[in-house]
């Protein structure tokens, strides 16, 4: 394996390109997308299904809120993207 192959293995473990949450139950109201250190990348899809709303918080703070649809994320309709914890 090759220098450039093991960059691109160990970034793609580092950064999620689609955030999505898939579940049928009827039982959850809120649901957290644990990141495990990983950055949402620029340009990443965000997908939010029908009945459900995507809400981005930053250290407490609500960021943004997004209604069912499918959104690509960027620093320029979310900001807080580069600095979102």
């Amino acid at each position: 394996m090759g220098l450039f192959d093991e960059i691109k293995k160990k970034l793609s473990h580092e950064f999620i390109d689609i955030v999505e949450w898939l579940d049928d139950s009827d039982d959850i109201i809120v649901h957290r997308f644990e990141r495990y250190q990983n950055e949402i990348k620029n340009g990443a899809q965000l997908i939010v299904r029908e009945g459900q709303k995507a809400v981005f918080v930053n250290e407490g703070q609500l960021a943004d809120v997004f209604s069912p649809g499918t959104y690509t994320l960027n620093t320029k309709n979310l900001p807080i993207l580069t600095t979102l914890k």
